[in-house]
């Protein structure tokens, strides 16, 4: 189901019991207790030393992903409201358009937006969340065998080495208290890495938001950047399932 904003990483070796002899493998347990509310700092110290000690599992803890459904229908919801204003607006500007005066791109993108609009609608359903709640066991088991690795090997690649590389600043500048437009706490947090003292190029940002309960979990995939002048800017990556988003309409 495109139906799944999921977010990264991957691991080799999976859950079931019966395994053969995978690469050194992250720690995991089965699903965990989920860990104290954190703040967008707490949280951004959290995610380093999940790296650091390979652990899978607790970085899944630390995203919506470990949680039940509701987190999730707070940020699809807002999303969706997003993504519906854009379309009904472009919509509303292709009908002023006499249907004999669109060119074919302009009609086909016509039944595009009808069609997108109509998805959008349609995942305020139960029986959408109801089948959304009944994939989440695949999507963290995914996750944990899977797209941690992906994120791990690319952070690698990036000249990163979570064996050896510091936390350093942690940047919540880009926080708001409307994220999504939706009155949340929440945006994109940047994390800058050291070693032996030198600022490296390679960092980490992620979106996160805060919840009532759980307090900041994160919610969108999040990306190895390499920081510039001009502020970071996400690297060109795999596309990559992301459990540690929402479940999307289309």
């Amino acid at each position: 189901m495109r139906g799944i904003w999921l977010l990264i990483f991957g691991l080799s070796a999976g859950c079931s019991q019966k395994q053969e002899s995978p690469p050194p493998s992250p720690k995991k347990s089965g699903l965990r207790m989920a860990p104290a509310k954190l703040n967008p700092d707490g949280l951004a110290r959290a995610f380093q030393k999940t790296l650091a000690q390979n652990d899978a599992e607790q970085m899944m803890m630390l995203s919506i992903l470990g949680h039940g459904m509701h987190n999730w229908k707070i940020i699809a919801h807002a999303r969706n409201a997003q993504a519906l204003k854009t379309y009904e607006a472009e919509l509303s500007a292709t009908e002023k358009k006499p249907r004999e005066d669109r060119t074919e791109k302009e009609q086909a993108r016509y039944f595009t937006l009808h069609s997108l609009i109509g998805k959008i609608k349609q995942s305020h359903t139960e029986e959408f969340w109801q089948a959304q709640d009944a994939e989440l066991p695949n999507l963290r088991r995914q996750f944990v065998e899977q797209q941690y690795l992906q994120f791990v090997v690319t952070l690698t690649e990036a000249g990163l080495n979570p064996d050896t590389a510091q936390l350093g600043k942690i940047d919540t500048s880009r926080l708001s208290k409307n994220h999504l437009d939706a009155g949340l706490n929440g945006g994109l947090v940047t994390l800058h890495f050291q070693v032996d003292g030198e600022d490296l190029e390679t960092g980490v940002a992620f979106e996160c938001v805060e919840f009532k309960d759980e307090g900041w979990l994160l919610v969108g995939l999040p990306k190895v950047i390499r920081h510039t002048a001009i502020g970071p800017q996400p690297e060109t990556q795999p596309k990559a399932l992301d459990p540690f988003s929402v479940p999307a309409s289309e």
